[in-house]
């Protein structure tokens, strides 16, 4: 089976903005790259593009509609399957893995982070780093932007 990047995006006038994104796209394509899981695979890469992406769409909607106050974004992985979720990461030189001291919980609690629309690029990558520390260390594993 093979899937692309399943991404939806809403952006709302009252300046609210939604980004859902597929984490498993890339661990269910079936080219044989990604380790068997007996749950639904988590990409912490792709877990770390998301909140980047989450992050800096909320800065850019609030500066477009002018606003400048700090703006409070919530974070979760969720899924409607009932099976654990199970975190694939990359290793060095490309190959990819699940750690053996992994959690496979099957509810990730939902996590925030603070922004300002006047942050600048580096800022926006800390409270990224921050956001996706939050998320992966409930598998019980570290991830880098």
């Amino acid at each position: 089976m093979t899937l692309g990047w399943e991404i939806h995006t809403e952006l709302h006038h009252g300046g609210s903005a939604v980004l859902a994104v597929n984490l498993s796209w890339r661990a269910l394509r079936g080219d044989g790259a990604d380790p068997p899981t007996t749950g639904l695979p988590i990409d912490a890469d792709i877990t770390a593009a998301a909140c980047r992406d989450a992050l800096a769409l909320a800065r850019e909607l609030a500066r477009h509609l002018g606003v400048d106050s700090s703006l409070d974004l919530r974070a979760a992985i969720v899924t409607a399957e009932p099976a654990p979720l199970t975190p694939i990461v990359t290793d060095y030189g490309g190959f990819r893995s699940i750690p053996d001291h992994a959690r496979t919980p099957r509810r990730i609690q939902p996590v925030t982070a603070l922004i300002h629309p006047a942050d600048d690029n580096d800022a926006l990558g800390i409270s990224a780093q921050d956001l996706l520390t939050d998320l992966v260390s409930q598998f019980g594993i570290t991830a880098h932007l």
